[in-house]
């Protein structure tokens, strides 16, 4: 408690170095338009999980260097602006989980005193809503039936593993679920602690991070594919397998005598599926999106200059990522992304 208290005061005083919450709000809308091809380019998984994560970091220093708490809220909103700009074909999805971090963060950092229980708290709250938010999704479209369609497709498998000794009864779905819920609230930890020691760490970079030079092009990062309008689910990674896993656990269903009666489920849950995916991109899509746009556009007039100023300095911020890049060519692997990650993280924050 005393070394936030005192990290307050360094910065009310002005004693520890400030940084503006307009650049913070620029970082994490860069981080949510750009981010994502960056991980992209580096083959790195789990990439939705690392943008929040980001998001973690930024909505943390919004809430240590603002006055109030109502500027988070105010730099949540220009994010959404930015991001519909330069990221228009994101789905409806990615806005409300910005939204929602967003309030979340207002809230938690209402009182600065105990900013690095808020941060590990935002940090939790981020991701679990990240892992939690695929589940729920995939539920409401195929039901409860996904869950034991994956059951019976790896049922089937483990059966021929029985020699082995490996049990045939368990709940693999469920256990599939804890491991990726699992996985998020992992890496809510690790960001909200890391967060909560941004003060010290912004410091002691601030005097030890050598000066560069980004007069160069960004042709040093890894190509990434051209923008493309996003994909129905169907058509992603994640519809096919479970499209495959679908109609290997029907065949199972076909060629197995007592699973007669989950045939019929299974072929519900398909054609389930189907039927809210037409509903919602024929019919309900466009109307939540136009509602959207409406709410965009007359947002967009109010905050039209910092808008503007934010998407002029996305130019260096890709420079000051180049240029990160490629100092991290030394390591290999895992060290090199952890070094490339850091590096960038401070040198967009402090350079300026």
């Amino acid at each position: 408690m005393k070394e936030v208290l005192s990290t307050i005061k360094a910065i009310e005083s002005q004693s520890l170095i400030q940084i503006p919450v307009a650049r913070i709000t620029a970082l994490w809308a860069f981080s949510e338009a750009t981010l994502g091809g960056i991980l992209h380019a580096l083959s790195i998984p789990l990439r939705g999980a690392f943008i929040n994560a980001a998001s973690v970091l930024f909505i943390s220093l919004i809430g240590l260097f603002s006055k109030r708490s109502k500027e988070v809220l105010k730099s949540t909103l220009i994010v959404i602006l930015v991001k519909a700009i330069v990221s228009p074909h994101s789905p409806l999805t990615a806005y409300l989980a910005v939204s929602i971090q967003g309030f979340i963060g207002f809230i938690l950092f209402y009182n600065k005193k105990f900013f690095k229980v808020s941060a590990l708290i935002l940090g939790i709250l981020t991701l679990l809503f990240s892992g939690i938010q695929k589940i729920l999704v995939l539920t409401v479209l195929f039901g409860n039936t996904l869950w034991k369609s994956i059951n019976i497709f790896t049922q089937s498998v483990v059966r021929d593993f029985s020699v082995l000794g490996i049990e045939n009864g368990i709940n693999y779905s469920l256990i599939l679920i804890l491991v990726y819920i699992s996985i998020h609230l992992v890496i809510g930890v690790i960001a909200g602690l890391y967060a909560g020691k941004l003060p010290e760490k912004i410091e002691y970079f601030s005097k030890s991070l050598p000066k560069i030079n980004i007069n160069h092009d960004d042709d040093n990062l890894p190509k990434k594919e051209k923008k493309r309008k996003q994909k129905v689910w169907l058509l992603r990674p994640t519809g096919i397998l479970i499209i495959l896993f679908s109609l290997s656990s029907l065949f199972i269903s076909f060629v197995s005598p007592e699973l007669n009666d989950t045939r019929f489920e299974i072929l519900i849950m398909i054609i389930r599926a189907i039927s809210l995916t037409i509903l919602w991109y024929a019919v309900l899509a466009p109307v939540v999106r136009k509602i959207f746009q409406k709410f965009l556009e007359k947002n967009k007039s109010k905050h039209s200059t910092e808008i503007n100023e934010m998407i002029e300095v996305f130019p260096q911020f890709r420079k000051i990522v180049a240029y990160c890049w490629k100092e991290s060519q030394s390591d290999k692997g895992i060290r090199r992304i952890k070094l490339f990650l850091s590096r960038s993280f401070y040198y967009l924050l402090l350079s300026y």
